[in-house]
């Protein structure tokens, strides 16, 4: 009962966050958008300028708000290492449902404005490629690393792993952490959805599989974040890379582990 009465101000303060970050955006949108309109003026038409540049600023912030963030509500698969493709299918459907509401959204904006004729809509169109544009651009390294994960887990199986040293906390999914007390390498991990926060629970433990010393993929119990992750010194663990045996080697090759990737 204590975690939980802990997790709901912590949701409510996220709320909260969101709802302050979104509101500064409209607003933000509005007074670029009416800046941008001034290009019609014979006097004041330079205020464009910072007006196109503010747009620019406004749909990146809102593109990173938008898609890079953790799941909302209780993972709709087993948390519990018995499923490996549960946690995959997710990452993939939430990605792909993020994704497609960028489309949407762009090509409403670009679409709107040609077909009501109105001529001070048509910044919509710059908003609308420009969302398009950038989105795909974020978006895609995401997808290729729900696909590094997919990759591992199509290899190796789940055990437990606790507690997890929690270190470095970066931009874009970045993170630093060790499993065990002792014997695992200090990793460095890249979570699919860019979240800018560690999941609940984590140093409590995780499901990893992989092998240490080339890397694999983590999975969080109850709330279901995968993170792909290899050694961070990969120079240090060379020679037990190369002691390994074949077996192992050949499993860490078909998991795409055998060569640096993060």
């Amino acid at each position: 009962m204590a975690e939980s009465s802990v997790a709901q101000p912590r949701a409510a303060d996220s709320g909260r966050r969101t709802l302050r970050r979104v509101l500064l955006l409209g607003g933000g949108f509005a007074v670029s958008y009416g800046l941008v309109l001034t290009v019609i003026s014979d006097t004041f038409f330079w205020f464009a300028i910072p007006g196109m540049l503010g747009l620019l600023t406004v749909v990146l912030l809102a593109l990173h708000l938008f898609l890079y963030r953790p799941f909302s509500g209780a993972a709709p698969f087993a948390t519990d290492g018995t499923d490996r493709r549960g946690p995959v299918k997710y990452h993939y459907k939430v990605l792909g449902r993020r994704y497609l509401l960028i489309v949407v959204f762009a090509v409403a904006m670009v679409v709107l404005p040609l077909v009501l004729g109105v001529r001070y809509l048509n910044p919509f169109i710059a908003v609308g490629l420009l969302a398009l544009s950038l989105g795909t651009r974020f978006w895609l390294p995401q997808l290729g690393w729900a696909w590094k994960s997919a990759r591992v887990l199509k290899v190796y199986d789940f055990e437990f792993r606790s507690p997890v040293q929690k270190s470095n906390l970066e931009a874009k999914g970045r993170r630093s952490l060790t499993l065990g007390n002792g014997g695992s390498p200090r990793m460095s991990a890249r979570e699919p959805l860019f979240s800018d926060r560690w999941p609940e629970g984590i140093a409590h433990g995780v499901w990893f599989a992989g092998d240490d010393v080339f890397g694999g993929v983590l999975l969080v119990p109850d709330t279901g974040e995968l993170m792909f992750m290899q050694p961070e010194n990969w120079a240090v663990h060379e020679e037990a890379r190369q002691q390994a045996g074949t077996e192992r080697r050949e499993k860490a090759e078909r998991a795409g582990l055998a060569r640096r990737s993060v």
